[in-house]
C-alpha cells in the first residue's frame, strides 16, 4: 500500500468519524446545562470535518500538488480556537498565570514554527498557524496544571522528551535525506503521544471528573496534532492514526461534561 493510498484511507476515516460525532452531538443541546461549551465543541467538530473533507478532495483531485494556504489552514485554526473556547467556558473564573510549563510550551512552539518554515518555506502560514496552535497548547497546559493531570515527575519527563526529539529534528532539518538517527526522534515523539493517550484512557476508565477527562482528551489531541505536523511519510500516517483515536475520547469527555455540569 502506497503512502498516498494510506493517507487517503485515513482521511476518509477522519471525515466519517467527525461526521458521526457531529450527528450524535445534536441531541446533547437539549439535555445539557452547558450549552455554550457544547456549542463550542460542536462547531470545532464541524470545522474539523470540513477541513478534513477539503484536504481529502484536494488529495484526490490534485495529488501531485502541494496544498497552499487555503481553507484547510483556516479550518484547523478554527478548531484550535473553538476547543480553547470550550475549555475556557468550563473554567470561566480561571486566570492565566505564567508557569515553567508555559515557558516550555512557548519554547516548543517557537522551535516547531522554525522547523515548519525550514521544511515548507511558507512563512505566513506557519507563523499564523503556529501562534494559534501555541495559544491552544498554553490553554491545555494551564488546565492540565489546574486539574492535577500530571505529577511533577511526569511534567519533567514530558519536557525532557520534547527537548530530545526537537533537538534531533533540528539537527537533521536541513539534510536532503533523513539519517537513521531521526528514528530516535520519532520514537521519543510517539512515546509522548502514547503517554498522553494512556493518561486519558486511564482517567476515563477510573471515571474521574468530567473536567479532567475533557482536559486530558483535548490535550491528547493537541499532542497528537503536534506529532502529525512533525512527521512525514509512513510516520505521518501513523501519527494521524493515533490522532484519530483521540476523537472518540473527546466526544466521551464532552458528553460527560454536558451531563454532569
Amino acid at each position: 500500500m502506497t503512502e498516498e493510498i494510506l493517507e487517503n484511507i485515513l482521511d476518509i476515516l477522519d471525515v466519517v468519524m467527525t461526521a458521526g460525532i457531529v450527528i450524535w452531538m445534536i441531541p446533547m443541546f437539549r439535555r445539557t446545562r452547558q450549552p455554550l461549551t457544547v456549542a463550542f465543541y460542536y462547531f470545532a467538530m464541524v470545522s474539523l470535518m470540513l477541513t478534513n473533507a477539503y484536504w481529502l478532495a484536494h488529495s484526490l483531485i490534485r495529488p501531485d500538488m502541494r496544498m497552499p494556504m487555503a481553507a484547510n489552514t483556516i479550518g484547523e485554526c478554527a478548531v484550535f480556537l473553538l476547543l480553547s473556547a470550550a475549555m475556557n467556558s468550563v473554567f470561566p473564573d480561571r486566570k492565566f498565570s505564567f508557569t515553567p510549563q508555559h515557558a516550555g510550551a512557548i519554547l516548543f512552539v517557537i522551535a516547531s514554527i522554525a522547523l515548519w518554515i525550514v521544511w515548507s518555506g511558507e512563512w505566513i502560514q506557519d507563523i499564523l498557524g503556529g501562534v494559534i496552535f501555541g495559544y491552544f497548547i498554553c490553554v491545555c497546559v494551564r488546565d492540565l496544571r489546574e486539574t492535577g493531570a500530571f505529577s511533577k515527575k511526569e511534567w519533567i519527563a514530558i519536557g525532557v522528551t520534547c527537548a530530545g526529539f526537537m533537538a534531533i529534528f533540528a539537527a537533521v532539518a536541513t539534510m536532503e535525506e533523513e539519517p537513521p538517527a531521526v528514528i530516535a526522534g520519532y520514537i521519543l515523539m510517539f512515546a509522548m503521544m502514547l503517554f498522553f493517550l494512556y493518561k486519558t484512557i486511564r482517567c476515563i476508565r477510573k471515571r474521574e471528573s468530567a473536567e479532567k477527562q475533557m482536559v486530558l482528551a483535548v490535550s491528547s489531541y493537541a499532542c497528537c496534532m503536534s506529532g502529525v505536523y512533525m512527521s512525514s511519510g509512513y510516520w505521518y500516517s501513523a501519527a494521524e492514526l493515533i490522532c484519530l483515536t483521540t476523537l472518540p475520547m473527546m466526544f466521551h469527555a464532552f458528553r460527560e461534561e454536558a451531563k454532569h455540569a
